[in-house]
């Protein structure tokens, strides 16, 4: 590189809008209504006599649940059932993305034993309402438009207990679940409904610690596993498992301290105090850190143990520091300042009661402030499924949707372990946070470090983990500035590399003159991202950039420019690309 070009902002100047002519052609479809009416009347009756074989106790204000596959040719908005739903008074209560192989395929479309993604769509209602379907597809009573919608289900089945039970281990022993509820606004009597169904079950509930979510409620119960059973049962249960553990991603190895380190902590304080960063954590416990960190405790009468410090210790210190090189001769300035919200202490030690009591703590924080990054290196101990949904993931997404603030989560250190269960965990399948996984070196041969779990993610973020980024391993340690021993520790762990990409990111947000957002600063280390040949599950985009000038400054005969803005649901830009105004040699085509 002969001169340092800096990239480019305000490239929203140079967008218009421009109007784009839609296409209007009629839509090959699979089926015709004769041909696919009479698979679902089948399908439905299969549907009422499950239904009428319920007790009113687990039928709230007398609904039950039944599940709609759309045929894959039909994913988009406008071909979501509204007018059956209106007509027989059913409701959507929740969807998911599942795998289906169609009946029949539109021609040109793949083959028909290939299996395509698909929508399952949850609806509640009636059981007179269910039959009122039945008849009027049996009478033929549909109108042009209703009949429409029929061509597009793929499948109608009832919403069984089996499919609702995930991992519930058969002992009778009493343990703890979790339990994931479809509370709709159309059906205000589900939640008591189910709370008193579950205690006539012989389950105990601690209502203190109900998550409300979009339609959804999530809740630990304490049952044995007949019981669990029988709870499964009530229809507008989504899922039941037992409670996983609480991951705090501890090393990989046993931490070691480097003697004789000279290095010591800067005296200036942070470069840009404008930058709101917040990290979830076990706690510093010391001042040493007091310059640019502020902690906060959720009980002050709470001891941690030093394990748990130490994590939150050395999560903090790479926000603050990065990871330290060989020949390093001193710590650099700290980007900005930090929150640090111990939320884990001597009441939270990573047993599974706690799942919700940490959630609760950090969703608490998010209800009143708002931060532009965020780390969590901590979640449930447990693979995502497709199948499911998690009161982690579900709850932070919504603090995330809008774009305005940038998580980074680590992904998981069961990566040794047999397939499926070296899958990534909660809550790094969220879909707008940064899912890290770990890299074993900072240098050009680099790998996956065999520790950190692996993709895909779930519908509809596919590519997790998001990225990699240097974690360490046990040739080449992650070494990082500890006060809480006074020196440079060694250790490894994905607990250390989402960390550091948040310190990515909070750099080019401070060391830029042009404002940019934390949305911004994710497809820049994203686009930077380098992949050398590894599976697109194993590292996702590549490995996130460790040197901030690679993403800054632009080659030769390059240019980079930052786009930022919205863009409207149906809307159209046309973005123009900065070119140099001199002649261009070219094949002519």
């Amino acid at each position: 590189m002969n001169n340092k070009n800096m990239l480019l902002g305000y490239g929203e100047t140079l967008t218009g809008e421009v109007k784009v002519k839609k296409g209007n052609g009629p839509k090959n479809k699979p089926y015709t209504y004769e041909e696919n009416a009479p698979v679902i009347m089948r399908e439905l009756q299969g549907v009422l006599k499950s239904m009428d074989a319920l007790p009113d106790a687990v039928m709230p204000n007398g609904e039950a649940v039944a599940k709609i596959t759309l045929h894959p040719a039909f994913l988009a908005k406008s071909y979501f059932p509204v007018l059956l739903f209106k007509k027989f008074a059913l409701h959507s209560v929740g969807s998911k993305s599942v795998k289906v192989k169609p009946r029949k395929i539109v021609e040109g479309r793949g083959k028909s034993k290939d299996e395509f993604s698909s929508a399952c769509i949850y609806v509640s209602g009636k059981v007179k309402d269910f039959l009122a379907l039945y008849n009027a597809l049996n009478s033929d009573r549909l109108n042009k438009g209703q009949k429409k919608e029929i061509i597009t289900f793929e499948a109608i089945s009832f919403f069984d207990s089996d499919d609702k039970i995930k991992t519930i281990e058969p002992s009778q022993k009493t343990r703890k679940l979790e339990v994931a509820l479809h509370t709709p606004e159309s059906n205000k009597d589900v939640l008591r409904s189910f709370i008193n169904y579950a205690l006539s079950c012989g389950a105990t509930i601690n209502e203190n610690k109900i998550i409300n979510m979009n339609g959804l409620t999530f809740m630990p119960i304490i049952a044995n596993a007949h019981e669990a059973a029988m709870v499964a049962e009530f229809s507008f249960l989504r899922a039941i498992r037992d409670l996983p553990s609480l991951r705090i991603n501890n090393p990989v190895f046993t931490r070691t301290l480097i003697e004789n380190n000279d290095l010591k902590l800067p005296t200036e304080k942070a470069i840009n105090d404008n930058i709101k960063v917040a990290i979830f954590d076990g706690g510093i416990g010391n001042t040493d850190f007091e310059r640019w960190v502020e902690e906060y405790a959720f009980s002050q009468n709470s001891k941690t143990s030093g394990q748990l410090l130490s994590h939150g210790q050395d999560v903090t210190s790479t926000v603050l520091f990065g990871t330290i090189i060989e020949g390093q001769k001193e710590l650099p300035i700290p980007y900005t300042k930090i929150d640090h919200y111990r939320v884990l202490d001597n009441s939270i030690d990573g047993q599974d009661e706690d799942l919700f009591d940490v959630l609760l703590r950090i969703k608490s924080v998010l209800d009143d402030e708002d931060y532009d990054y965020i780390n969590l290196s901590l979640g449930p101990r447990f693979p995502v499924d497709d199948d499911d949904v998690h009161v982690w993931t579900s709850t932070l997404e919504q603090y995330l949707s809008s774009g305005k603030t940038l998580c980074t989560v680590a992904v998981g250190n069961d990566g040794c372990l047999g397939d499926g269960l070296n899958r990534i965990q909660p809550p790094s399948d969220l879909v707008n946070a940064l899912a890290v996984g770990a890299a074993n070196s900072l240098s050009d041969k680099w790998i996956k470090s065999d520790y950190s779990c692996i993709g895909p993610g779930r519908s509809p973020g596919f590519v997790k983990p998001d990225g990699i980024a240097f974690g360490g391993s046990k040739e080449e340690p992650f070494k990082l500035y500890s006060p809480f021993l006074g020196g440079i520790v060694q250790t490894a762990g994905t607990s250390f590399s989402s960390p550091l990409v948040l310190r990515q990111a909070i750099g080019l947000t401070a060391s830029l003159q042009y404002d940019i957002t934390p949305l911004t600063a994710k497809a820049l280390l994203i686009h930077h991202a380098e992949n050398n040949g590894s599976e697109r599950s194993h590292v996702g985009w590549g490995r996130f950039p460790h040197n901030l000038a690679d993403v800054i400054y632009c080659d030769d005969n390059e240019v980079k420019v930052i786009y930022q803005g919205k863009l409207k649901p149906s809307q159209h830009l046309r973005a123009s690309i900065p070119f140099p105004d001199i002649p261009v040699n070219g094949v002519s085509i």
